[in-house]
């Protein structure tokens, strides 16, 4: 710039033009520029690295055959992981290691992370240059430079810092390609990894998300599909081990190596699969790793040509990945599923799960119209029914009902009917404990304890069952099940986190709780509802110690978050179902002094 201002933005608007025309070819949105760098997501790890390289290629070309004075060099860092949707803008961790990847590039350069050249060696035409773990300030990842010429080829030293060269003439620019994965946010009604908690002589299994590979974004819920698919099925199985889809995203999001993910997890099988094809021709792969022996000891193929046809795929899936690890199934062990045949149908209850999920009003709304579409496409999906007892209970729970009586009767008769129909099936009950403990039927909700934990499959039915433990007064019960979901779930429910300091407090494990909520602070989750409610745990523990000052600065935090701060009622709703409520009434009124109201 300082060289040629002119000229250096007319090269910089052409080589933007060839970048938004191969943005269009390979179905990159751009999401974010500063001028001189751009931030895109693309539907397919394959897309994304075809158009980097396309990009150098025609921008040297272009250079080849035009006598510029200015000729700009941009170097391209891409990444697969999660993001957070901010109106057009993509945020978050995978966004910054992307960033980071582009830093790491060499001028007219490609760099990826491994969760890139995991899904693309074998898929495009390129070579690779492995740089091992790098790190570039606060982020480490395993980085692979895409060789686009033979004199691209470095050595780099383990997490090395790289520094911004002047190039002579020719600027620096910054392209970061950002792979963007659309998930779904559900329940955290994943399986129970076992991992670390219960004896280890049984065969564990990792499954990672399956990668849509299509092309097309409107596909991201085949593959969401049968991850979550074959979780369930395999935990249902007692004679293996099943890790959490959220243990999986964190793998995926922390770039971890087979190596760690061994070490870190005792896993013994890793499990990758992808979705490839369109509407007639759709291909499900998969891998299976056996990190003991460090190879993949197993891959197949599945084809259908229709999204109806999914549903028994996903059957033959779990079944074949059974029969690989040479455990004998019978019949019974498969809960015989009640089929969505509507594709559509399934699509609205996977993102009915993630809007209720988000515990909000708004979010609330969102899955009873999803669910309720779901039902009128599927009307014999009978388990589908059993959905609307959520949401007439979370009417109740949040405070949304007309007619909180009749909510609470309504998805008690859902709850009881399903329980009816299918009598294997934990989360009826787990809600209908619920229920029973709001309608102050004490004695049969905790009657349904030994059942609820001995049906237990997955994380979403501990969790619903430990409240009813923790409701009923089993703290010690409770508290160590609060640990095994904590320890096995590196993202579990958000709460967890304060209920299970409520069991720590009501227990009079007065220093163990106040060292649990110190350090979710400091983790900085960001959890506006939780935070308040760690905050105020810590006003109650410091006034019970007698250290007023401490006190005070706690509850005055809990306010600052949103600027008004808990009240009573809000803090009976949040621990709505407990059969005791002198804990919650100690707490309120030692409050009180400091500016706790009762609504």
């Amino acid at each position: 710039m300082e060289k040629n201002e002119s000229e250096s933005v007319r090269t910089l608007r052409v080589c933007e033009t060839i970048l938004k025309d191969l943005f269009k070819k390979y179905e990159g949105r751009l999401f974010n520029s500063g001028g001189d760098s751009f931030f895109a997501e693309f539907p397919s790890a394959v897309s994304a690295v075809e158009c980097a390289s396309e990009f150098q290629r025609q921008l040297s070309e272009f250079y080849s055959q035009n006598d510029l004075e200015i000729k700009l060099k941009f170097r391209v860092g891409i990444h697969l992981g999660d993001v957070i949707k901010e109106k057009r803008n993509l945020l978050g961790d995978g966004v910054n290691i992307a960033a980071r990847l582009e830093s790491l590039a060499q001028p007219s350069g490609i760099t990826i992370s491994k969760s890139i050249f995991d899904l693309v060696k074998g898929k495009v035409n390129s070579s690779f240059n492995d740089l091992g773990l790098q790190k570039v300030k606060e982020n480490e990842f395993h980085a692979y430079d895409i060789l686009l010429s033979k004199s691209q080829k470095r050595n780099l030293r383990k997490s090395s810092k790289p520094t911004l060269r002047y190039l002579g003439s020719a600027a620096a620019l910054f392209v970061a390609a950002f792979v963007g994965i659309f998930f779904y946010f559900q329940p955290d009604s994943t399986p129970i990894s076992k991992t670390k908690i219960l004896p280890t002589d049984k065969p564990s299994i990792l499954v990672m998300p399956f990668e849509n590979q299509t092309g097309q974004s409107n596909h991201d819920f085949i593959g969401f599909g049968i991850t979550s698919n074959i979780i369930s099925n395999l935990s249902i199985n007692d004679s293996i081990l099943v890790s959490s889809s959220s243990t999986a995203k964190y793998v995926r999001e922390k770039n971890f190596s087979d190596e760690e993910i061994k070490a870190k997890y005792g896993i013994q099988y890793l499990l990758r699969g992808d979705v490839q094809g369109a509407e007639g021709a759709f291909r499900v792969t998969l891998q299976m790793t056996d990190l003991k022996k460090s190879e993949v000891v197993w891959s197949k193929l599945f084809d259908f040509k229709e999204l109806k046809e999914l549903f028994p795929v996903q059957e033959k899936i779990s079944l074949a990945i059974l029969e690989q690890m040479r455990i004998k199934t019978s019949g019974s062990q498969l809960p015989k599923k009640n089929y969505f045949t509507s594709p559509e149908a399934y699509k609205h209850f996977l993102n009915a799960w993630a809007a209720f999920g988000l515990k909000t009003v708004e979010g609330s709304q969102k899955a009873e119209n999803l669910w309720k579409k779901a039902i009128e496409l599927d009307p014999n999906h009978r388990r589908l029914n059993f959905m609307m007892a959520w949401v007439h209970w979370r009417k109740v729970t949040m405070r949304m009902s007309e007619d909180p009586k009749k909510d609470m009767e309504k998805a008690y008769t859902i709850a009881l009917n399903t329980i009816e129909e299918f009598p294997e099936w934990a989360t009826p009950k787990a809600l209908a404990g619920l229920i029973e403990l709001f309608l102050k039927k004490y004695d049969e909700a905790c009657g349904r304890i030994p059942t609820l934990i001995k049906e237990a499959k997955d994380h979403s039915d501990l969790g619903t069952a430990n409240l009813v433990i923790h409701s009923c007064g089993s703290l010690e019960e409770a508290i160590e099940n609060y640990e095994k979901i904590m320890l096995a779930t590196p993202h579990h429910a958000a709460w967890i986190t304060y209920m299970y300091n409520h069991a720590l407090i009501e227990n009079k494990q007065y220093e163990k709780a106040e060292s649990f909520a110190l350090s979710k602070l400091n983790e900085k989750l960001n959890w506006t509802g939780v935070d308040q409610t760690l905050y105020l745990q810590l006003a109650y523990l410091y006034e019970l110690r007698g250290s007023k000052k401490k006190a005070k600065k706690m509850f005055e935090l809990h306010k600052s978050i949103d600027g008004k701060g808990k009240t009573g009622e809000v803090i009976h709703k949040e621990y709505i179902t407990a059969r005791d409520k002198t804990y919650l009434n100690e707490l309120i009124s030692a409050l009180k002094p400091y500016g706790l109201t009762e609504k």
